[in-house]
C-alpha cells in the first residue's frame, strides 16, 4: 500500500531545490484517478491532496504517469509504473523507461485490465564533479516537462508529445526537407483524434504479453541553474490550461499556493476539469 500523500519526510542536510506536488481526480467522466506518481521517495495515487513543501537533496527523480483513459484499468497500469520508478530507484538510483518496461513485463496482471496504458514524465538529477545539476527528462505519451530559467518571464515545454500531430509535423518536415521547428510540436486546439497517443506503457498479461512491445521512450539531459524551476505534470494540467497563463516562480513564491492557484485554474477553465490533474513543482536554489 502506499504512503499517505500527507507523510512528512526528514530535512535534509544540503538541499539544492524544495518541491511540492498536487494531484486531483477533477470531474473525470469514468470516476476514476488514474493520474499516479513518484516524489523523492515513494508513490502516491490520491484522488485528492496537496504535499508538504520538500527539500531536495541530490539525486533526485520525480515522475508522473497518465493512465490512458481507452480503458477503465488504466490506473493499474500507471501505478505499476510509479511501483516499478520506487523500486528501480531504492536498489540503485537509476531509473530507465527499459527498466519499468522489464518490471510491468515480470509482473502478471489479471487479463481484464489487457489494454491498460499509460503515459510518463521523470525527472532524475544529480550534482555533478563540475558541481552543476544535471537533470535526465525521461518520457513516454504526452505527461509533460516545463522549466521557468531564471529570470525569463514564460515557461518552456521541454518535452513533445508522442501523438500523431507532432508525428505529422516530422513528416511535414521530411517532405519539405527541413527540420521540424520544436515550436510547431504540441499545438493546442487541433482536432481531437490527431492527440492520439502513440507510444504507452501497457500492462501485459500471459495472452498478450509475447507480443507486448517497449515503448520509444524520449530521452534528454538539461543543465539546471539556480533559480530555475521545472514542473511535471499530465496533460489534464496542460490541456486545460496553458503554460502561457501559468503564474511565474520567485524565490518568495510559496510552492503550495501555487499549485493550488493553478488547480483552481484548471477547474475555472473551459474545460472544468474534465479529467485527472497532477503537478509537481521544483524550484532549484
Amino acid at each position: 500500500m502506499n504512503s499517505s500523500i500527507d507523510s512528512t519526510h526528514a530535512p535534509y542536510d544540503h538541499p539544492i531545490a524544495h518541491a511540492c506536488a498536487i494531484t486531483f481526480q477533477g470531474n473525470a467522466s469514468n470516476g476514476r484517478q488514474q493520474d499516479a506518481f513518484f516524489f523523492l521517495e515513494d508513490w502516491y495515487q490520491e484522488t485528492l491532496g496537496v504535499t508538504e513543501i520538500i527539500a531536495v537533496a541530490s539525486p533526485f527523480c520525480f515522475a508522473v504517469s497518465d493512465g490512458v483513459a481507452s480503458s477503465n484499468y488504466s490506473q493499474h497500469c500507471s501505478k505499476a509504473i510509479v511501483k516499478a520508478i520506487k523500486r528501480l530507484w531504492t536498489t540503485d538510483l537509476s531509473v530507465t523507461a527499459a527498466g519499468i518496461y522489464t518490471f510491468l513485463k515480470q509482473t502478471q496482471h489479471s487479463p481484464k485490465r489487457r489494454g491498460a496504458a499509460a503515459t510518463l514524465a521523470m525527472v532524475t538529477g544529480q550534482v555533478n564533479d563540475a558541481g552543476n545539476i544535471s537533470v535526465q527528462i525521461t518520457h513516454v505519451g504526452d505527461s509533460r516537462v516545463y522549466r521557468l530559467a531564471a529570470g525569463e518571464t514564460h515557461w518552456q515545454c521541454l518535452t513533445r508529445d508522442h501523438n500523431l500531430l507532432n508525428e505529422l509535423v516530422d513528416e511535414q518536415a521530411r517532405e519539405q526537407g527541413r527540420q521540424a521547428n520544436f515550436a510547431d510540436y504540441n499545438r493546442e486546439g487541433m482536432a481531437g483524434s490527431l492527440y492520439s497517443i502513440t507510444e504507452c506503457f501497457a500492462l501485459t498479461t500471459e495472452e498478450d504479453s509475447p507480443s507486448s512491445e517497449m515503448p520509444e521512450a524520449s530521452v534528454q539531459t538539461i543543465t539546471i541553474q539556480s533559480g530555475d524551476c521545472l514542473v511535471v505534470c499530465s496533460d489534464g494540467i496542460h490541456d486545460l490550461v496553458p503554460s502561457s497563463e501559468w503564474q511565474l516562480v520567485d524565490a518568495e513564491m510559496d510552492l503550495q499556493d501555487w499549485l493550488r492557484a493553478l488547480k483552481t485554474q484548471v477547474y475555472r477553465s473551459a474545460g472544468n476539469a474534465y479529467d485527472n490533474g497532477t503537478a509537481i513543482l521544483v524550484r532549484f536554489e
